[in-house]
């Protein structure tokens, strides 16, 4: 089960983003060529890029449920129907915010949120509904999205993923859509949300807000956390992007996600509306055919921001019949005058998305590791949406790819095989179970200090069907990004403040100037051993807290162990000299 399933509900609004992008260079992590001019507002290498005094935080703004699916498949957007309706998805009522976090500095197309809390909270401000995100990465991200927008507030991208720890307060309010969601699926929920129009202009009032707009539904432990097992549509030119749908062989119904395919002009709206249909792909190579399910009716102002995107057809039972044998695509249906002597019509139909009918995933794509640490990757192959067994997926290293876009940086790129399961010339094969799923299982190696100044190496894994190209065949986002931290010097550490501690700290001030300058600065040696009790707090706490430090999550553990040493050695000696 996902958010595509019943039942489920919609929503929309704003959500905020506030990352601090000094670290966007590489180069600026170097210590010993760092300048104060790095941490201005402006473009370039020379500057701090668009957001230097950023806090890190990501949070939901004004968002509102917009419509709830129960689960026989009737829907409502009426809140006389269900309370529920026009009450808001927040994040936490504490504080602290959640967390976005890029991998690297080097691989910043696979952003994470850390921390981060999902409430549905009543009009009167009741929580009726909490739990915790789980951390996940966006995918599927596009820079042509807004074409009335330039860099990332042209951009759009998909997060998906599961609330766990939930809890359920709603006694107070009888929607029938929360108790059928919790009869269901009480212990985990799937969310997913597409996130655009980001506003990077720090002169604006609305500077860090973008657009947003998602979906809730149940969850299903034996089904993938971070993407559909569902029908895959690829699309077939640079203007679409790629989309999703279910069939529900329960209810003889089609749901499309749809919310992160099309283009948008000014003011938010569809950049071009044309006549699209959802069909069955009956081709079967010695003649033609489409049977129609039905429109894609995306022509209001308001269908995007009221339907997130997701739209439901029925099926008859011919059509639920052919969809089970039969890919789904997309077509375009264009009607033309026959001649100018008549006013007969012709129709054509084109398609402008196909469904990739096996399919390979990886649930979890990004993994932070320390050297000797277990890394397990699993896989679902699909055909037609359903359990592909006995699959070969084939791995192998796609580092230089990966560091090579966007342009080279200046830092060296690798200093070391990645991984040694990678090294030979054959791509890694693992084999599908009858379930379709498949692990992929390695140690991470010490990567050693390649980048000088930047702890660890990332590295990039392509994977594809053995029946299939990468390049050719599959979606370039399914791809796995790894950060290996670089391991603990053979010599024993000493707990020195000049020589460990303060370069480590430095790099955090130089990096996050809103920390050193508005809060205190880490790198000053009396200001850091002041507060070494909050210090040491927040360096052990788990790294889904939202309070845990480092906020990038770019520490290594035996880094973590040494200052933590480091600031209990100075409590200890704070408190011995307060007994004295």
């Amino acid at each position: 089960m996902s958010y595509l399933n019943v039942p489920r509900l919609t929503f929309s609004g704003q959500f905020q983003a506030d990352p601090s992008t000094v670290n966007n260079d590489p180069t600026h992590f170097n210590n010993e060529t760092f300048e104060t001019k790095y941490q201005n507002y402006g473009q370039g290498q020379e500057n701090g890029w668009w957001n230097p005094d950023g806090t890190g935080n990501w949070r939901f703004i004004g968002c509102k449920i917009t419509s709830v699916t129960y689960q026989d498949g009737t829907s409502t957007d009426n809140p006389l129907l269900d309370p529920i309706i026009g009450m808001s998805v927040m994040d936490t009522d504490a504080r602290t915010a959640g967390k976005i976090v890029d991998l690297d500095t080097q691989q910043q197309m696979v952003s994470e949120l850390w921390g981060f809390i999902v409430r549905i909270v009543s009009n009167e401000g009741n929580t009726l509904v909490k739990g915790d995100y789980e951390v996940a990465a966006f995918t599927n991200i596009w820079f042509s999205r807004s074409v009335d927008k330039t860099a990332d507030g042209a951009a759009a991208a998909s997060y998906q993923s599961i609330i766990k720890n939930i809890d359920w307060n709603f006694g107070i309010v009888n929607s029938r859509y929360l108790n059928e969601l919790k009869a269901v699926s009480a212990k985990q929920l799937s969310i997913q949300f597409t996130v655009d129009r980001y506003n990077g202009d720090n002169t604006s009032a609305g500077f860090t807000l973008g657009r947003i707009a998602g979906s809730i539904g149940p969850s299903s432990s034996i089904e993938p956390k971070h993407f559909v097992l569902g029908r895959q549509l690829f699309p077939l030119g640079k203007t679409y992007n790629y989309a999703t749908a279910l069939v529900d062989e329960k209810l003889k119904q089609v749901v499309l996600d749809f919310g992160n395919a099309l283009q948008f002009n000014t003011g938010g709206v569809v950049k071009s509306i044309v006549d699209l249909h959802l069909v069955i792909d009956t081709n079967s190579g010695k003649s033609e055919g489409y049977v129609d399910i039905g429109k894609i009716d995306y022509a209001s102002p308001d269908w995007y921001m009221g339907t997130s995107g997701i739209f439901t057809f029925p099926l008859s039972d011919e059509q639920l019949n052919l969809a089970t044998k039969y890919p789904l695509a997309i077509t375009q249906i264009i009607t033309s005058p026959k001649n100018v002597f008549t006013l007969e019509t012709t129709r054509t139909s084109t398609a402008i998305y196909a469904e990739s009918v096996d399919y390979v995933c990886a649930d979890q794509f990004v993994f932070r590791l320390d050297p000797d640490d277990n890394c397990k990757v699993n896989f679902h192959a699909t055909h037609l949406g359903k359990a592909l067994p006995n699959a070969i997926i084939q791995l192998q290293d796609d580092t230089k790819k990966l560091l090579a876009s966007p342009p080279p940086p200046v830092v060296p790129v690798i200093g070391v095989p990645p991984i040694l399961y990678f090294s030979g010339k054959k791509p890694v094969e693992i084999t599908t179970d009858a379930n379709g799923k498949a692990r992929l299982e390695f140690i991470a190696p010490d990567p050693g200090n390649p980048r000088v100044y930047i702890d660890g190496q990332v590295y990039g894994i392509s994977y594809t069907l053995s029946t299939q190209k990468f390049a050719k065949d599959c979606n370039q986002s399914n791809f796995i990004s790894l950060l290996i931290y670089s391991g603990a010097p053979a010599t024993e550490i000493v707990l020195d403040w000049d020589s460990f501690i303060q370069p480590i700290m430095q790099q955090y001030a130089n990096l996050y100037p809103l920390m050193s300058k508005g809060i205190f600065n880490l790198a000053d040696r009396a200001v850091f051993e002041n507060n070494a009790q909050i210090l040491h707090l927040v360096f052990s706490k788990d790294p889904e807290d939202p309070n845990y430090m480092p906020a990038t999550r770019d520490l290594s553990k035996y880094k973590k162990t040494v200052i933590l040493n480091y600031l209990q050695s100075i409590i200890d000696n704070t408190a011995t000299e307060n007994k004295a």
